[in-house]
């Protein structure tokens, strides 16, 4: 089913399955902004000191993040583009998780902040609230303020995070 935004070149350009994107490009951020130690990249986790960084879980000095999903539907399509971003918990959240990792059970939902800037949709530190699901995926961001984002968004987003330069769209 064809959808509003397949009128902008810009769309047809990313979501093209023969282009150059093949589709909506997923964000990910490796690390809390505060990380100031190496990225861990493909390692299992990064150790400097008391830090540790892995792909789920950091501890940074006396503050706590784990890794969660936010899903940002794109208005005028059916896609949404997934962010892989890191949210500071209290303590008593991050060893729920802990525990459930372990087989424990799910936490309850939880307030946290940003720790990556997603500027211009939500600032570093945004206030927002974690829920877990039934355990089986990371926890999901829910509570933004942001519902859904238009195409220009979207290639605003891509900008401030270096995933896509908006010229790459251009028709040529």
């Amino acid at each position: 089913m064809a959808n509003l935004l397949d009128l902008d070149p810009r769309w047809r350009a990313l979501t093209d399955p023969e282009g150059a994107f093949g589709g909506v490009i997923d964000i990910g951020f490796d690390h809390p902004s505060e990380w100031l130690h190496e990225p861990r990249g493909d390692q299992p986790f990064v150790k400097a000191g008391e830090d540790q960084l892995a792909s789920e879980l950091c501890r940074l000095g006396n503050k706590r993040y784990l890794r969660a999903t936010l899903a940002l539907p794109i208005r005028g399509s059916d896609e949404a583009l997934m962010v892989a971003l890191w949210a500071e918990v209290p303590h008593p959240a991050f060893y729920a998780y802990l525990e459930l990792l372990d087989g424990g059970p799910v936490p309850a939902e939880t307030p946290a902040s940003l720790a990556n800037d997603l500027s211009p949709m939500a600032a570093l530190n945004s206030a927002v609230t974690l829920t877990f699901g039934d355990g089986a995926a990371r926890p999901q961001v829910e509570a933004i303020e942001t519902k859904e984002i238009s195409l220009d968004q979207l290639l605003d987003l891509y900008e401030a995070t270096g995933t896509l330069d908006r010229s790459a769209l251009k028709p040529t």
